[in-house]
């Protein structure tokens, strides 16, 4: 056995999609004699998974062992494909052979189902959880496309903010905990202040998909609603989802005129001017709100998770938007991009560029523990920010298709606030276009 050098980033190895191996060569000597070496490697370098491009072998092959009570078997996996993705996720530190000095808290399905041929040349079929899932999804990544890193970089998530002057008076002790609480909260003060030009509460609900879709993830997450079952399978209409976006047509008539055409833009200045009780938000809100040069409400407002509702309810943070960054393709100097996305990902970096106003949303457990970063969004935004974050994220759906299906969800969703269609006549269409996309 020997031990091979490991290809780095940077290496076009890496950004090839691997070739499938015959099964008929893979008892061969070659075959056999390259799987040990790969075992050898991946002991040396203190990995626990290892895929044939990391020594630049352009090969569909991973080897992986991980010994303890929660580790991994001796596995060795040739022309993998993962054939279920578990809907349920779990958050783990990734580190990679193949790029130094750098590790990414990342999240993956907990299970999944893997059929591969092991070193035997035999077909298996079977499922992984945990750690092993994660291994098997990880080094795979090296395998299809030449996939890798792509590292969070903004934390778009929504919470809950809210003035907290027009709550004193209108004798409102604290932030709605329930959306029943909210729609109350959100009707005495419209009320209370008819003919002054103030809303208890503003929604966005322009029709954008990012904007409309985003503010109906805010309450199908706190029904406990989703948009697939842990199956796959679309349940767009399902009846948490049908009474969460209930609940939201029956908010309309007492939000700021018109929900219908409230983008980000247009939520601004009504929640900057002290127009506005409560609004759904980004975690940046929180900076311009005290920037003098934006805000005439300054230190009047504070932040709570967003609110849950029924049996299935939970406090939940709907990921709305957010990106990462990565080593491109067209990199002509791949070293030079390498050092600058490790500047880019230094805490100190990441901090400085949270503070500007108006900037990026947080997404680093440094970022949320510095000093500076704390003292400059408050406590109270740095506290809730990073339990939602940390508790219950509810990102979008990442199939690929999903581009296709957003646009029924955004023109039904649309229609229903119009009062074209009912709650259930809207999920229920969308559900059926969903149905043809996937081929269920």
């Amino acid at each position: 056995m020997a031990v091979l050098s490991i290809a780095k980033i940077g290496n076009p190895v890496l950004r090839q999609q691997a070739r499938p191996v015959d099964p008929a060569t893979i008892g061969s000597r070659r075959i056999q004699e390259f799987i040990d070496d790969m075992f050898e490697t991946m002991v040396h370098y203190e990995g626990i998974g290892l895929a044939a491009p990391q020594v630049a072998h352009s090969e569909q092959i991973v080897v992986m062992e991980c010994e303890g009570q929660d580790g991994i078997p001796k596995t060795v996996l040739i022309n993998p494909k993962i054939v279920f993705y578990s809907p349920s996720q779990s958050e783990m530190w990734e580190g990679c052979l193949s790029i130094d000095n750098m590790r990414g808290k990342v999240v993956r399905p907990s299970m999944i189902r893997v059929q591969a041929y092991d070193r035997q040349g035999v077909l298996q079929d079977f499922e992984a959880n945990g750690l092993y899932a994660v291994c098997i999804q990880h080094e795979m990544d090296h395998l299809i496309d030449g996939r890798r890193y792509g590292i969070p970089y903004d934390g778009d998530i929504h919470l809950m903010f809210y003035n907290t002057t027009l709550f004193d008076k209108h004798g409102i002790a604290a932030p709605p905990a329930t959306w029943d609480e909210y729609l109350e909260i959100c009707q005495t003060i419209t009320e209370a202040e008819a003919g002054s030009g103030t809303y208890g509460c503003g929604i966005m609900a322009t029709k954008f998909p990012l904007i409309l879709i985003g503010t109906f993830l805010n309450r199908i997450a706190g029904f406990g609603g989703s948009f697939m079952d842990e199956n796959g399978n679309p349940v767009v209409n399902s009846p948490e989802n049908v009474a969460a976006l209930e609940h939201l047509i029956s908010e309309m008539p007492y939000a700021i005129p018109d929900p219908r055409a409230v983008g980000f833009d247009e939520m601004l200045g009504p929640w900057l001017t002290g127009r506005v009780a409560m609004v759904e938000f980004w975690t940046d809100l929180g900076q311009m709100t005290d920037n003098p040069e934006q805000s005439t409400i300054i230190g009047e407002w504070s932040v709570a998770p967003m609110p849950k509702q029924g049996e299935k309810g939970r406090v939940a943070a709907p990921m709305n938007a957010g990106w990462g960054v990565g080593l491109s393709t067209l990199a002509k100097d791949v070293e030079v991009a390498q050092a600058f996305l490790e500047f880019m990902m230094l805490p100190s970096t990441s901090t400085r560029v949270n503070q500007i106003v108006g900037g990026l949303d947080p997404m680093r457990y440094s970022t949320f523990a510095d000093p500076d970063f704390r003292a400059h969004v408050t406590e109270k935004l740095a506290d809730v920010a990073l339990e939602a974050e940390t508790s219950a994220a509810v990102p979008w759906p990442t199939d690929a298709r999903w581009w296709d299906m957003q646009e029924p969800l955004n023109e039904n969703l649309a229609m229903a606030l119009n009062g074209d269609k009912t709650a259930q006549q809207a999920l229920d269409d969308t559900q059926a276009t969903w149905e043809d996309i996937l081929g269920k």
